[in-house]
């Protein structure tokens, strides 16, 4: 990465990022949704650190209620939070639900399967970008660090 980039490594360590100059200058809120607590943790810390406020639900009609009551900026939610269909595949239309609520709301949906069938599925739903655990949390961070500068401008 070059220093010219929105996300680059800090002096910090291997999974620091320093926030690019136009997000350090808009504050942000990031609805994260999972069930537990293990990317709020991760992530906290380090946008609270550039002053943005991270918001948490741990069921997806917490996540809806949230968008309607609060200026939300970029959401990250994990997939077990996807309700099921019936032939117990993730539920697309969920994001379709999102997407209707805030058309141009960066959607990061993290997973710990990568399965290149519902992820072709769900990134027709038009999200921002899909991430798969395994592939570690500088993915992640370069990737809601893209989705706030774009959405708070």
């Amino acid at each position: 990465m070059d220093e010219g980039e929105t996300g680059k490594r800090s002096a910090r360590g291997a999974n620091s990022y320093t926030l690019g100059v136009d997000l350090m200058e808009e504050r942000g809120t990031l609805l994260i949704a999972e069930q537990g607590s293990e990317l709020s943790t991760a992530l906290g810390p380090w946008l609270s650190e550039y002053g943005h406020e991270v918001r948490s639900a741990d069921n997806f009609q917490d996540v809806l209620m949230t968008l309607q009551n609060e200026k939300i900026n970029t959401l990250v939610m994990d997939i077990r939070l996807l309700p099921l269909t019936s032939a117990n595949e993730v539920g697309c239309e969920a994001i379709a639900l999102v997407k209707g609520l805030h058309r141009n709301l960066p959607i990061i949906v993290v997973t710990e399967e990568n399965n290149p069938t519902q992820e072709g599925r769900i990134r027709q739903k038009g999200i921002f970008y899909y991430h798969v655990k395994s592939f570690g949390m500088d993915e992640l961070m370069l990737a809601i660090s893209n989705a706030l500068a774009r959405s708070c401008r």
